[in-house]
């Protein structure tokens, strides 16, 4: 899906400054935060993957103070390298032209309950990225 999209709804003002509630725009997600153990193991419906690049023009004369909170790499399984769950986010910045790419992925169905806090990580990391407000000020 390709859009262009201006909404008011994604801007507060706080003084000087401008909060652009990027994280947003994926949308609701799932968050684990409860504090019960877990009694049985996690098991999804099915695989699936999320690719996202959201494209922001920012204004002119602004900057970001807190572009940093972008970047995420959060994952799960037994290899490092070859994580079956994750979430990853990061930016680049070219002028005014801000991109945010993001990769979530379920890559297995079942995951067992003694591991289930990477498992976890993975799912409130994506509820995390939803929160980020970015602090947009005059340069």
């Amino acid at each position: 899906m390709d859009s262009d999209l201006e909404s008011a709804s994604l801007l507060d003002k706080a003084g000087p400054r401008y909060l652009f509630k990027i994280g947003t725009l994926i949308g609701p997600q799932t968050e684990l935060y409860q504090q019960d153990a877990r009694q049985f193991d996690v098991e999804n419906d099915f695989n699936r993957q999320y690719s996202r690049q959201l494209v922001v023009e920012l204004p002119a004369g602004y900057s970001v103070r807190n572009l940093q909170d972008l970047n995420m790499d959060v994952k799960a399984g037994a290899d490092p390298a070859a994580p079956v769950y994750y979430f990853r986010s990061a930016y680049t910045q070219q002028g005014q032209k801000l991109t945010v790419t993001s990769t979530e992925a379920y890559q297995q169905l079942y995951w067992p309950k003694k591991d289930f806090e990477a498992y976890r990580a993975v799912v409130n990391a994506a509820a995390n990225f939803n929160k980020v407000v970015l602090v947009l000020e005059k340069k």
